[in-house]
């Protein structure tokens, strides 16, 4: 399930660079009244689609980060005084 999330998520990221290439290039492109509103719908349909999918990887980082401190700080309460001072010297 994951796996299909980004895999479709990577194929969005896609059509968004070529719609933004699209978009710039549209006086090159001579694109017509209709051509120009079919793709001003076309983004607005997939920016409907594609936040929700933002917001849920957003609220999943953050629950990621609060896991990941849990787990930091069951890690450090098991070092010795002198392991913690080792440790935070590697991470300088």
């Amino acid at each position: 399930m994951a796996l299909k999330k980004i895999l479709s998520l990577i194929a969005v990221l896609a059509l968004v660079a070529h719609t933004a290439q699209a978009e710039i290039n549209a006086d090159n492109l001579n694109l017509s009244a209709e051509q120009n509103q079919k793709l001003t719908e076309l983004k607005e349909n997939l920016k409907a689609e594609v936040e929700p999918i933002w917001e849920e990887i957003e609220a999943n980082k953050q629950k990621i980060t609060e896991i990941e401190k849990r787990y930091f700080e069951e890690f450090w309460n098991t070092l010795s005084d002198e392991q913690r001072q080792i440790f935070a010297k590697m991470n300088q």
